[in-house]
């Protein structure tokens, strides 16, 4: 059997207003501001990332592995510095990974973290 590969494409372009952006994967489109935008803020939509991905692949570990994972919230909060040095100005200084899971016990619940984090 061979094994298949994914390949994720998501495509955005400016749109006239500086400080916004379309962006695009497959059919769906949405708008990605600058920070204090009026929309989504491009920073929220990669944390939206990595907390979709927690929430989707530990449920999916959760099934394969028979742990009886109710429900789940993963939330995430980054920091950076309002006024980094010109070097610095796209890193975070800190990001928070909190999980919240019903049904699991404390070790099913921290096994499935571990996985997550190895992956």
């Amino acid at each position: 059997m061979t094994e298949l590969s994914l390949t994720y494409a998501v495509r955005s372009y400016s749109t006239g207003t500086l400080g916004r952006a379309i962006c695009n994967a497959r059919n769906h489109h949405w708008v990605a501001d600058d920070s204090g935008g009026e929309e989504i803020g491009a920073g929220e939509l990669f944390l939206g990332g990595i907390s979709a991905c927690a929430v989707n692949m530990i449920e999916r570990v959760a099934q394969e592995e028979e742990r009886p994972l109710e429900w789940m919230d993963v939330s995430v909060e980054a920091y950076r510095d309002p006024n980094p040095p010109p070097s610095d100005r796209l890193v975070y200084d800190d990001i928070r990974i909190h999980f919240k899971m019903w049904g699991v016990s404390d070790e099913d619940g921290e096994a499935l973290v571990d996985t997550w984090k190895r992956r």
